[in-house]
């Protein structure tokens, strides 16, 4: 289970996530109100590689992360 500070750190990092802006969130990801991928890992809805946002992503960038589709792929690494 999560800490309180990192659901803390994590909901001021979605005010920042850009996922809901990619081409290949979908309407289950949306139901969902999934985001945070490259932190909280895959989607539990099964998408299709429409485009990747997470190059230009600021979350990426404040935490370092390289890569891309972790909506997919999962968690990023460091």
């Amino acid at each position: 289970m999560p800490t309180v500070k990192k659901m803390d750190e994590n909901a001021g990092l979605r005010d920042r996530c850009i996922c809901a802006r990619c081409p290949s969130y979908d309407d289950c990801t949306r139901k969902g109100k999934e985001l945070l991928y490259c932190i909280e890992g895959k989607s539990s809805c099964k998408l299709e590689r429409y485009g990747c946002v997470c190059g230009v992503c600021p979350v990426e960038k404040m935490k370092g992360f390289t890569g891309g589709y972790f909506c997919i792929g999962g968690k990023a690494s460091r």
